[in-house]
Formats: C-alpha cells, sequence, structure tokens
C-alpha cells in the first residue's frame, strides 16, 4: 500500500471512528433521525442551493480585485468560474489545499508571475480567515463565558479589537523583519509582509466589504438551512455555530470533514438544547447545499476549464521556495524570487 492509500485509509477510519463515538456517546436515534427528516420545510431548504453560488461569486469578485491589484487585468467571469473549479477540488484535499489550482487558471490567461498570483491566493485566505478567526473565537469565548455572562454581540466587538491589534503587532514585525539583513536570504517574512498589506489600506476596504457581505450571506443561507428544520437561532448565534464547523473542518483527519464536522456541530448544537439527531440533520443538509452541489457546479467548470490535477500537484512543491534559507545573502532582490519552471 503506497502512502497515498495509506493515508486515505486512515482518514476514513478517523471519519467512521468519530461517527461511532458520536451516535454512541450522545444516545443517536435512528429513529428520531428519520421524523427530523420527514419535517423538513424543503421549499426553505432549496433557497439555500444560491448560497453557494452568490457568496462565492463574491469572492471571486474579491479574488479579482487582487490581481488587478498587482497591475494585471482577470475577467470576473473568468475568476468565477476559476473560483468554482477550485473550490471543487479542494473539498476533496486535504485542508482545501486544492484550491492552489486557481494559480494555473490565472497564469494561463494573464502573464502574472508564480509568486504575485501566489501571493493573491494567500491574501484572499487572510480575508477568509481573518472573518471565522473573528467570529469563530468570538464564539468559544462566549460559549465558555470567558468575559462574564454578556450579549454575544459584545464578545464580537472585544475580540474584533484584539484582532485589529493583532495584526497591527503582526505587520510590525514581519515589517522589521523584511529589513533586516537576513531578508536576503530567507523570503518568507517578506512574502506575509507583502500578503498581509494587501489586505490593509485604502485600497483594501472595498474588499474587506465585499468579505463582510460574503460571510452574512454564508451565515444568513446556512439560517436558512436552521430554518428549513424549525430551528431559529439569532443570526449571531448562527455565525458562531458556522465559523466554528468551518474551522473545524480545515483540520485534515477525516475525509471531507466528514466526522469532524458533525461532532463539532452536536457539540454546539447541545448549547441550545437541540437533540444529535438535529444536529446531523443540518450537518448533511449543509454538506448538499454547499459542498455538494458548489462541487458539482465547479465539476462543470473544470470540464470546460480543464487543468492538470499532477501538474496542480508538481508546481505546488515550488511553494516550499518561500520557507528555504538560502546559502548566500549576496542577492540585492529583496522580492522572492521565480522559481525555475523547467
Amino acid at each position: 500500500m503506497n502512502k497515498k492509500n495509506f493515508s486515505l485509509l486512515v482518514k476514513i477510519l478517523v471519519s467512521l471512528a468519530i461517527l461511532y463515538f458520536l451516535f454512541y456517546r450522545f444516545g443517536f436515534s435512528f429513529e428520531s433521525f428519520q421524523k427530523t427528516f420527514a419535517n423538513i420545510d424543503y421549499t426553505v431548504y432549496f433557497l439555500s442551493f444560491f448560497g453557494v453560488i452568490i457568496v462565492l461569486g463574491i469572492k471571486s469578485l474579491r479574488w479579482q480585485m487582487l490581481v488587478k491589484n498587482e497591475g494585471y487585468d482577470y475577467k470576473p467571469y473568468r475568476a468565477f468560474g476559476a473560483y468554482m473549479s477550485s473550490d471543487a477540488i479542494g473539498i476533496v484535499t486535504p485542508g482545501r489545499i486544492g484550491e492552489i489550482a486557481r494559480l494555473y487558471y490565472v497564469r494561463q490567461e494573464t502573464p502574472i508571475p508564480f509568486f504575485e498570483a501566489f501571493k493573491t491566493l494567500v491574501a484572499d485566505r487572510v480575508f477568509d480567515f481573518t472573518m471565522l478567526g473573528w467570529f469563530g473565537l468570538s464564539g468559544m469565548t462566549y460559549y465558555f463565558k470567558t468575559l462574564g455572562d454578556i450579549p454575544g454581540i459584545a464578545y464580537v466587538v472585544i475580540v474584533l479589537v484584539l484582532l485589529l491589534l493583532a495584526y497591527w503587532i503582526g505587520l510590525s514585525i514581519l515589517g522589521w523583519m523584511s529589513r533586516q539583513h537576513m531578508a536576503l536570504r530567507w523570503q518568507l517574512p517578506l512574502f506575509l509582509y507583502e500578503c498581509l498589506k494587501s489586505v490593509i489600506g485604502p485600497r483594501s476596504l472595498q474588499m474587506w466589504g465585499l468579505t463582510l457581505l460574503a460571510y452574512f450571506g454564508y451565515f444568513y443561507f446556512s439560517w436558512l438551512i436552521m430554518h428549513s428544520l424549525g430551528v431559529k437561532p439569532g443570526l449571531v448565534d448562527v455565525a458562531f455555530i458556522m465559523s466554528i464547523m468551518s474551522l473545524s473542518t480545515i483540520i485534515p483527519i477525516s475525509v471531507a470533514g466528514f466526522g469532524t464536522r458533525e461532532a463539532t456541530l452536536v457539540l454546539l448544537f447541545s448549547v441550545y438544547s437541540l437533540p444529535s439527531e438535529t444536529a446531523v440533520t443540518f450537518s448533511l443538509l449543509h454538506f448538499t447545499a454547499f459542498f455538494l452541489w458548489g462541487g458539482i457546479i465547479g465539476l462543470f467548470y473544470w470540464m470546460s476549464m480543464p487543468i492538470s490535477l499532477k501538474q496542480v500537484k508538481e508546481d505546488s512543491i515550488h511553494i516550499f521556495e518561500l520557507v528555504k534559507v538560502r546559502k548566500s545573502d549576496s542577492s540585492k532582490e529583496h522580492k522572492p524570487s521565480e522559481p525555475n519552471q523547467d
């Protein structure tokens, strides 16, 4: 058995182990599960199928703006196709690393260099991780009552202030590191500094607006799925639940997040005295509306805009050039050099 198949087998076993523990520990009832499914309001549920198109459409526009800020023209409809296609690939890859496919779509149609293209991807993910980290951390501190019994929105504001402070400190440290002599030998601090500068500043305000709009849409369409189950929490609560769930599925220990997603939702739904059957039903409905449906649309774009997965895997090795320390510091260039593509 090769390493790839062994890794897949381990993830399948982890998913099954988590699901088994989940059903055993929380007394999961298949009878109640069937009743929950029978009572779904499918008219409301099918409205959520517009969510993945709208949310990823907004995010693709944000990414297209990042490419434009690098000085390259990339058509919005092509950016949307690349975003949908790479999202489909990302579903079946650990930590959604398959989304790196966007690098090759934009490089096929524009003269943008490898590392500048990669910078747009990293900056794009910074927007997303910032939002998930903001609401995810707010939710965790709220559930643990870290700051006392205060409203959830108060936790959101407090964590935002701390997050802005962390950004300022991080940007200052990376800026200092990029100006030191070691920046000539180690490209990573300068690269990260340039990525953070892409998401902070006057030109980024519109992109932050799009990010907020995208996540408001994500939370709203997730609320619609809960509504179809007769569950009607506040939008702030939905933001907490969905952010923590999204962060948990990034951990590459299971297949497509199965197991970790359900376990996280069962724990979070229990905070609101909702049964595990409702949590698992919501998980399946959400997976279908966002991941499966989005993956089918992405597959269509992938077939109409084919790209070699083998090439994606081979070329991704060049990214590790960022973490390598050069033996010689004679170079005068501070900008990350283009890797040899031969």
